[in-house]
């Protein structure tokens, strides 16, 4: 193997035999010469005495990676190398090292005899060859094209999304800043959110929900923006410099045209709603500020009951701060155990006993008191808080129905909200049975309460899930049936045993014949199909009334009792069971 020569082995006491400046060449000893001949990086000595540094020595590798012949190369600056290519900014660094007598090493792009482009790892030092000052520079050069495309194609690919072709999040970023800082004219920074993506990966499999995002990149880098980037699973970014404000709408449009048709994948067509959120700002604006403020106007779009173009708004970003504070304030609420339940009873309508309860999240905040699932459960679920607040919950929920039901004839049921982001993150079946045999509750005593969104994913893989918890024993049951997305074949896909008419249906029941209708409807056909039945929000007797004249067999609501701490319910069924025992025993 040949050996490299390096610029510290070289010592300034490098014997010459003859310097023959008649020649502008360099004659080293032979046994030197040998050496020199041997490495396979290119060697070469330049003149310091001359005003362009004339080489006056190369080696055989240098004429091999060159393609330039030793009489070629004497006489010449090696920068003649360099081609019209003269605006590297390494250049200037071997001036300056040159010109201060200093040692350098830099890559840059040469050129071959035949002009093929090399990059050029080259070390230049300075030599004392004569009366012991620098007087000539000795370089080494070395054809590290290979090795720097390399290095070009990984830096590349760790830019690039490797699904979509478009720029990754953190490539965004630094584009952004970079053209940010560039552009004095107004710049559109606009968020594209796929709405119900993860239906797309349930309803079609994940193939189909990657040729989507394939086809989504496609479509928007046609328009031909500046900047185009996938920067969440399900989410793009795109900046363009705008002539004028007034050219927003323009743009916007020119986004909106290139996704409006259908998409079609597997053989499917499908039609794709998008949020859009975006921000314009002006001259040399910080670009991560701009990202933030696009990522808020987004979330505004996304929240919006028709996915609104939105457009950034300074209490967006005011929004934003309160939904980091509350973050904050969730994990350290987590860590205080500051959130627990409720009980609301429910009623057997036809008797009026307890027949269970509804375990009602509640989170006791420090300092604004107890709160209601309105004011934090979306954001939860947006955080994936979410999942740890459910993990600590059911598990706590499982413990009360255990001790609850402790010596009981007549076991009480005790349902609870499952969100469907634990469906999708974890595998629920196995966590939902690791509760019960921690709890050692009779699944019968438990029931999961499920939106009608949660419904609409009827997929096999959804199906599958429920027929594993029901396997359990557990009851699976429709909340605010009526309301959302299902429809009848989910009743007759799903195996779920409960529905509960939701509270918009009950209020002023006795005095709307359509409601009459409908609650009526719903009662015959849960009878029909075995399901039990629960009316929501009764608050009169006229309506609870009506609901038992229907044939409804459960009820919840304010005309029965709100909703109380554990300890407390547990205090009212005791009272009824002993009431219930008084009136036994004055019969006999």
């Amino acid at each position: 193997m040949s050996k490299t020569l390096e610029p510290d082995l070289v010592k300034p006491e490098l014997q010459i035999d003859q310097r023959a400046y008649g020649h502008d060449q360099l004659t080293l000893k032979p046994d030197l010469t040998s050496l020199l001949d041997l490495s396979t990086d290119g060697v070469l000595v330049g003149d310091l005495h001359d005003n362009d540094c004339a080489l006056i020595y190369v080696n055989p590798a240098f004429e091999r990676i060159t393609g330039y012949t030793k009489s070629e190369a004497i006489g010449k600056n090696c920068r003649y190398l360099q081609g019209g290519d003269r605006l590297q900014p390494e250049i200037e660094r071997l001036r300056e090292a040159i010109d201060n007598r200093r040692s350098v090493c830099v890559t840059l792009r040469n050129y071959r005899k035949d002009g093929q482009m090399f990059w050029n790892e080259l070390r230049l030092t300075p030599i004392n060859i004569v009366d012991g000052r620098p007087a000539h520079y000795l370089g080494l050069m070395r054809d590290v094209t290979v090795r720097k495309r390399a290095l070009d194609h990984v830096e590349q690919n760790a830019r690039i999304d490797l699904l979509t072709g478009a720029l990754n999040r953190n490539a965004f970023a630094d584009e952004l800043t970079r053209l940010a800082g560039e552009k004095s004219a107004p710049m559109l920074v606009a968020k594209i959110d796929v709405a119900g993506f993860h239906e797309i990966n349930s309803g079609y499999g994940y193939d189909a929900g990657d040729a989507v995002l394939r086809q989504i990149a496609e479509r928007i880098r046609s328009v031909g923006f500046a900047i185009v980037s996938r920067t969440g699973s399900n989410e793009f970014a795109v900046v363009q410099p705008l002539g004028h404000p007034n050219n927003t709408l323009e743009t916007i449009n020119l986004i909106r045209s290139a996704l409006a048709s259908d998409f079609l994948v597997s053989g499917a067509t499908i039609n794709i709603r998008f949020a859009i959120g975006f921000v314009v700002g002006v001259s040399a604006l910080d670009g991560t500020k701009l990202m933030r403020q696009a990522d808020s106007a987004l979330r505004r779009s996304k929240s919006s009951n028709f996915l609104d173009v939105s457009e950034f708004k300074a209490e967006d970003e005011m929004r934003s701060r309160n939904r980091i504070r509350m973050t904050r304030e969730m994990q350290q609420a987590l860590e205080n155990d500051e959130f627990g339940f409720q009980y609301q009873p429910k009623i057997d309508l036809s008797t009026g006993a307890i027949a269970g309860g509804e375990a009602l999240l509640r989170w006791r905040h420090g300092l604004f008191g107890t709160q209601l699932p309105g004011s934090f459960i979306s954001h939860a679920e947006d955080t994936g808080l979410i999942l740890e607040i459910s993990r600590r919950g059911l598990r706590a929920v499982a413990d009360f129905a255990a001790r609850i039901n402790q010596g009981r004839s007549r076991a009480l049921n005790i349902s609870i909200n499952v969100s469907a982001i634990e469906f999708r993150h974890r595998d629920m079946p196995a966590f939902v049975d690791e509760v019960i045999s921690a709890s050692s509750v009779d699944p019968r005593w438990i029931t999961l309460e499920l939106t009608e969104s949660k419904m609409a994913e009827s997929s096999p893989a959804m199906i599958a899930i429920m027929t594993r918890l029901r396997s359990l024993g557990v009851g699976l049951s429709i909340d605010d049936f009526g309301t959302g997305y299902a429809n009848l074949r989910y009743l007759e896909e799903f195996p779920i045993t409960e529905l509960k008419i939701d509270r918009s249906f009950i209020r002023g029941l006795g005095q709307s014949r359509s409601k009459n209708i409908i609650v009526e409807a719903i009662v015959r056909l849960s009878d029909e199909l075995g399901f039990q039945i629960v009316a929501e929000g009764i608050e009169t007797q006229e309506e609870c009334a009506r609901l038992r004249d229907l044939g409804c067999h459960f009820g919840q609501g304010f005309l029965f009792g709100k909703a109380i701490d554990p300890e407390a319910f547990a205090e009212v069924v005791a009272q009824t069971v002993a009431m219930s025992a008084t009136r036994t025993n004055d019969d006999k």
